[in-house]
C-alpha cells in the first residue's frame, strides 16, 4: 500500500467495473449463507459503490431482508499467483435509491461504466442501491494487508481545488469549447450530440447534459484529478476524441 492507501483504493475501484457482490440468504433452508455472484457496479461522485438489481434477483430478496453485503474486488490482470494481486472488499449496508432528482445521475454514472444498462432498465423491474460503507479491508499482495474505516473510499466531489474552480471550468467549456464537449461525449458513447453543456465536474469526471440525444452522461477522468490539472485533462481528452469520429 501506498502512503495514502485511501487514494490507491479509490483509483483501483475506478479501473475495475466488476465484482463479486455477497448478500445474506433469505431462504429459509440456506438462511444466513453468504451468497456471491458478479454485479457490475459504479461510483457515485463521493465515491459510494452503487449496483443495479432487478427485484427478481437472489441478491435484491437477500439485501431486502438484511442490507449487509460485501464487496469484492480484484486486480482483472493479475496473472501467476492472484494470492499476490491486489484485491479490496468493501463492507457495506445497501440502501435503495428511490429521489428522483438523484436517480438520473447515478444512472448516467451506472450507463458510462455498463453501457448496456438502459436494456436492464427496459425489462425487469430494476432498482438502483447504493452500498454505504462501514468498514474497507484492502490487500496489496503479501504482507500488506489492512482493515480501513470507510472514509478511504470517499473522496470530496469538489476536491482537489474544485470548490473553487469549477464554476470557472464550466463556464470556459461551456462558452469556448462546445465542439471539443461535443466531440469527447461523441467518442465515449458512440453518438455525437447536436449540442453539449456540462454541468458539473468533480475529481474523478464530469456531468454534461446533451440534445439529440436529450440525455445527461457522465465522462470519467480514469483517475482523480485536482483542478490544476483540469486544462490539460480536457485538452488531452479533446485530442483523443477527434481520432475517433462516431456518426
Amino acid at each position: 500500500m501506498s502512503a495514502d492507501p485511501g487514494a490507491e483504493i479509490r483509483h483501483r475501484l475506478l479501473s475495475v467495473t466488476t465484482a463479486t457482490l455477497s448478500t445474506l440468504a433469505a431462504e429459509r433452508d440456506v438462511a444466513g449463507w453468504p451468497f456471491g455472484s458478479l454485479a457490475p457496479f459504479a461510483l457515485r461522485a463521493d465515491g459510494t459503490p452503487i449496483v443495479l438489481l432487478s427485484e427478481i434477483a437472489q441478491h435484491t430478496k437477500n439485501l431486502r431482508r438484511d442490507p449487509r453485503v460485501s464487496l469484492f474486488v480484484r486486480d482483472p490482470y493479475a496473472t501467476g499467483d492472484a494470492q499476490a494481486s491486489w484485491r479490496i472488499t468493501v463492507l457495506a449496508r445497501a440502501r435503495a435509491i428511490a429521489v428522483d432528482g438523484e436517480l438520473e445521475e447515478i444512472h448516467a454514472r451506472y450507463r458510462e461504466r455498463v453501457p448496456t444498462a438502459p436494456s436492464y432498465l427496459g425489462t425487469h423491474d430494476f432498482t438502483y442501491f447504493a452500498l454505504e460503507p462501514v468498514r474497507v479491508r484492502a490487500i496489496g499482495g503479501f504482507g500488506s494487508i489492512r482493515w480501513l474505516e470507510p472514509g478511504a473510499i470517499f473522496r470530496d466531489p469538489q476536491g482537489g481545488g474544485l470548490r473553487e474552480a469549477a464554476a470557472g471550468i464550466l463556464a470556459h467549456m461551456n462558452t469556448d469549447h462546445e465542439e471539443a464537449l461535443r466531440a469527447i461525449v461523441g467518442a465515449a458513447t458512440g453518438t455525437l450530440p447536436s449540442r453539449a453543456r456540462m454541468t458539473s465536474v468533480d475529481p474523478a469526471g464530469f456531468l454534461v447534459r446533451t440534445e439529440s440525444p436529450d440525455e445527461l452522461r457522465h465522462i470519467g477522468f480514469g483517475r482523480e484529478i485536482e483542478a490544476r490539472e483540469a486544462r490539460d485533462v480536457f485538452v488531452k481528452l479533446a485530442r483523443a476524441a477527434r481520432e475517433t469520429r462516431p456518426v
